[in-house]
């Protein structure tokens, strides 16, 4: 099913409407899956900015000719964006402190495993969410956290402006936090036994566990953490036109379950939305 004022047709002339200095002629690292119908005489072209190591929404994976693609959860919902809505794209990589910047300061960018905030709605709109997290503790061995009381009296390293940094420096204001640029940076503080726990993403902790032997994954509960981690949302600048259309596309993608399949394939199935999508919310823009 797609949804009424989806087609390709009605996302060219609301993105031609709002943003097309910048939409053309741009070489694409990673693009997405369809072009837009010839008789549409141009394709729309974003930029998608994030974190290539940030498993399982964005991730390097090595092709059988040696060359490295990413692909991930992220990836998976942005190709079939593109494929259903007819716009191209290329993948920018940055580390999350820079990609807040890139995006403000672009119509035609956008970014992908965002939860919303008042402060963050100042400056960015959002789509409705498309992935439910988990708050992850990674450790070295022991016992894995599982609750905030499990973190007292341990040195935690985060990402720098993450959801994750900002809940715990809220809940434990005066525990030894350590703020790094990216997760692999926390991931091997954690692995020299410079830090205690690297307070991550739960699916980003479940695949830096599965790929290090001896590092042992808490979650904690989301009735802890509900105050601060929100669904991950599709981020893009405020004001930018192809928010409504995009938000829309990710509706449709909740109900007919085709997010449920990417996220079963990268992440697992314990992860799935299922029957109940309610927690997805809503944009922070209205679609006309």
């Amino acid at each position: 099913m797609i949804t009424e004022n989806l087609d390709r047709r009605s996302f060219l002339a609301v993105l031609a409407g709002g943003a097309t200095a910048a939409l053309a002629g741009c070489g694409s690292a990673n693009k997405g899956a369809s072009s837009v119908d010839e008789s549409a005489n141009e394709t729309m072209h974003l930029t998608f900015v994030g974190d290539d190591a940030f498993a399982p929404y964005r991730y390097l994976e090595t092709q059988k000719d040696g060359s490295q693609k990413v692909v991930g959860l992220d990836i998976a919902v942005a190709d079939e964006m593109a494929a259903r809505l007819g716009f191209t794209y290329e993948f920018e990589p940055q580390k999350f402190a820079a990609t807040l910047a890139s995006v403000q300061g672009s119509e035609t960018s956008f970014t992908m495993a965002m939860s919303s905030n008042p402060e963050r709605e100042e400056s960015f709109d959002f789509t409705r969410g498309y992935y439910q997290p988990l708050v992850g503790a990674l450790v070295l061995g022991g016992e894995a956290p599982a609750s905030i009381d499990d973190l007292r009296d341990k040195s935690i390293a985060c990402t720098t402006g993450t959801v994750q940094n900002k809940f715990i420096a809220a809940v434990l204001p005066d525990a030894d936090i350590h703020t790094y640029d990216g997760g692999s940076q926390c991931l091997q503080e954690v692995l020299a036994g410079r830090v205690d726990v690297y307070l991550c993403d739960g699916a980003e902790g479940q695949s830096m566990r599965d790929a290090n032997e001896g590092l042992v994954l808490g979650l904690l509960d989301r009735a802890e953490t509900k105050d601060y981690v929100g669904v991950y949302r599709l981020m893009a600048a405020k004001g930018a036109a192809f928010v409504p259309q995009l938000d829309a596309c990710i509706g449709d993608m909740l109900e007919d379950g085709t997010i449920d399949k990417y996220i079963e394939k990268y992440v697992g199935a314990a992860f799935k939305w299922g029957d109940d999508v309610s927690a997805a919310g809503a944009s922070t823009v209205t679609s006309e």
